[in-house]
């Protein structure tokens, strides 16, 4: 350790002073795929390393909170979706009602058409 503190004062005429965050850091997942050097590929009819080999890094925070931006809760939606539903079956219900409720010479044209409409949906 001592040698590379000697290197690394003669290269910047400094002391290293982030001995503590290397002890921390040095195993860690994202640093240790920068200090290993990667295996340069041979001749063109040799086999390539596979990509499984490699570590991979886990997403960083940024990367992960977009993630849970853009992916909506299927689950929520799907409830919604079927509250939704309900409110619309519901609405359908109370016109019809109130269509029934009013006699039949009173109502216009369109009035008897929505209700036979409603009616055969509801059968």
């Amino acid at each position: 350790m001592k040698t590379a503190h000697d290197i690394y004062f003669n290269d910047y005429n400094l002391k290293f002073t982030l001995e503590h965050c290397w002890r921390e850091l040095r195993f860690d997942q994202k640093w240790r795929s920068h200090s290993q050097p990667k295996e340069k590929r041979k001749e063109a009819g040799a086999e390539a390393v596979p990509e499984e080999e490699e570590e991979v890094r886990p997403p960083g925070v940024k990367a992960s909170k977009a993630a849970k931006r853009k992916k909506p809760n299927e689950a929520a939606y799907d409830h919604i979706h079927s509250i939704l539903a309900e409110k619309n079956t519901i609405s359908r219900q109370k016109i019809l009602d109130r269509l029934l409720a009013k006699n039949i010479d009173t109502l216009s044209d369109n009035e008897v058409a929505l209700k036979n409409k409603l009616i055969s949906e509801m059968l």
